[in-house]
């Protein structure tokens, strides 16, 4: 076998992840398909070893009484000729010289077949290798700079990050790393293409997973997230371990792990707050820093009806009523705010 073919397979293992074996599959299956486009005939045999220092092709014909189809059969006769004791309704088989008797066209499209096969595989595997990143948090480095996305590289992939899938005000430059969620992984014509995101509350909350070591290993369960990107999220926590503070244990020791959060974020507010199975007391820390006197419930509409001090209302509402919103948004509650004095 060419040393150059030898060297080109090693480098396509290396680089592109096809196994040998995988590679001499093609390699045999192409020949296979070429032959039989070309000779009119699928009755061949491949033999080839996976270091390629043997490719041998033999064509199968079957022993008959009387010839119908030249191609695959051959009478009783002409075998004798080959093979003595051969007997009707044996196989026998012919060495083919590659170099003699395959023809130039058969040659060619042996080549089509094989490089089309590669390119399929490789699609496949780099599908299998990216697919392990869905809903996960992946690096990427900004390539390139447009007006409606951001083109960037994951590994080997380029994918693209739509402005939309920014968070407001955030600008980047080409080379830079960021880090991006993988929203989802479709198997295309084109190869694997990959849907990235940094405004889904999904992108917070693997970010905690990275920053908490706590989150990871189960002791904290991130209930429920609300996210208005650019400006606030809400991050509802509870702790199995009586012992743990599931909120402390997000914020850090002197803010640290939240700190990082919001770095990431772009200084997008971020509240951590602890869950609670009883409604009233998850839509009081839902609406932290903010003191709540009263909540009356109506279950029958899931309105929660909340009073506080009038110099809190604003904070209560924030600006232009998001902190309401996302307080609505996290507890699944109407959250309807009065002061004291109506």
């Amino acid at each position: 076998m060419n040393l150059n073919l030898l060297e080109a397979l090693d480098a396509l293992e290396k680089d592109k992840g096809i196994s040998r074996d995988s590679l001499v599959d093609i390699i045999a299956k192409s020949i296979k398909s070429a032959y039989k486009k070309n000779y009119g005939t699928k009755n061949v045999e491949i033999e080839i070893d996976k270091n390629l220092t043997k490719l041998n092709v033999y064509q199968i014909w079957r022993v008959v009484d009387e010839v119908e189809n030249p191609k695959e059969e051959i009478s009783l006769e002409d075998a004798q000729k080959i093979e003595p004791k051969i007997k009707i309704g044996d196989t026998i088989k012919k060495k083919i010289n590659l170099k003699k008797d395959f023809r130039r066209v058969a040659a060619q499209t042996a080549k089509q077949v094989i490089l089309q096969n590669l390119k399929e595989l490789e699609k496949k595997n780099l599908y299998e290798k990216y697919s392990a990143l869905k809903n996960k948090v992946s690096t990427a480095e900004v390539v390139q700079l447009s007006e409606d996305h951001i083109d960037i590289r994951i590994g080997k992939l380029e994918t693209k990050l739509p402005i939309k899938e920014t968070i407001p005000g955030e600008n980047f430059k080409t080379g830079e790393l960021i880090k991006v969620y993988i929203k989802n992984i479709q198997q295309t014509s084109k190869g694997p293409k990959i849907m990235v995101s940094r405004t889904a509350p999904e992108f917070v909350k693997e970010l905690l997973y990275s920053i908490v070591p706590e989150i990871e290993e189960g002791i904290i369960k991130i209930v429920k997230i609300s996210r208005e990107p650019g400006i606030r999220t809400k991050v509802a926590v509870v702790s199995s371990m009586s012992a743990v503070d599931p909120v402390g244990a997000c914020i850090g020791e002197k803010g640290s792990r939240i700190s990082e959060l919001i770095k990431e974020l772009k200084n997008e507010k971020v509240d951590i707050i602890e869950y609670s199975e009883d409604p009233k007391i998850f839509i009081k820390n839902a609406l932290a820093p903010t003191e709540v006197k009263n909540i009356i419930l109506n279950e029958q509409e899931r309105t929660a009806f909340v009073y506080v001090p009038e110099d809190q209302l604003s904070l209560a509402v924030g600006k232009g009523g998001q902190s309401a919103r996302l307080a609505a948004k996290i507890t699944g509650w109407k959250i309807d705010i009065h002061s004291l004095t109506h």
